[in-house]
Formats: C-alpha cells, sequence, structure tokens
C-alpha cells in the first residue's frame, strides 16, 4: 500500500517537469492523494475506536515541556507501602 501512495504522489510532479500541469495543480494532487490515502487508513476502524497506538511502552507521564521533570508525588509508592522489602546494603 505505501508503495502504492508513493507511486501516486510521484505522478503529479513528474507532469509538472513535463509541463502538462501547473504547479497549483501539483499541489492539489499532492493534498488529495494524501487526503484519500488518510481516508482510506481511518475508514476500517470501528465507529468510536480510539486511534492507533504508535508505542506500546509509552511513558506513564508525559514529557515535560520546560525540560524539569516532575513526577507526582501521589504516583510514587511510600517507602511504607512497599511489598518486597530493600536488597541488602540499600536503604
Amino acid at each position: 500500500m505505501a508503495v502504492l501512495i508513493l507511486a501516486a504522489l510521484l505522478v503529479p510532479p513528474a507532469l509538472a517537469y513535463f509541463g502538462l500541469i501547473g504547479w497549483q495543480l501539483t499541489l492539489l494532487a499532492e493534498v488529495a492523494i494524501l487526503a484519500a490515502a488518510a481516508w482510506n487508513f481511518d475508514r476500517g476502524r470501528r465507529d468510536g475506536a480510539p486511534g492507533p497506538v504508535w508505542d506500546a511502552a509509552k511513558p506513564d507521564f508525559p514529557p515535560p515541556m520546560d525540560g524539569v521533570r516532575q513526577i507526582p508525588t501521589e504516583a510514587v509508592e511510600s517507602p511504607a507501602d512497599q511489598t518486597r522489602p530493600a536488597r541488602p546494603g540499600r536503604q
């Protein structure tokens, strides 16, 4: 499917190169091809289904926008509530 989309995306620039269509029509054709490809990928989902999860190992906390990583204290387990003892030599 990806090869078909890439081939379709190469046709309008080739036609523009040979002077058969203008750059405006080339741009419109590229947008139309991308929209049709996106529609084709999306139409097979059920109504109300969530979008695809691209990274199954996504972090529990979103990355900070200011560069300072601060984990909410509500999400951190206190040492008194831990289910396993600490390893010997570590406190």
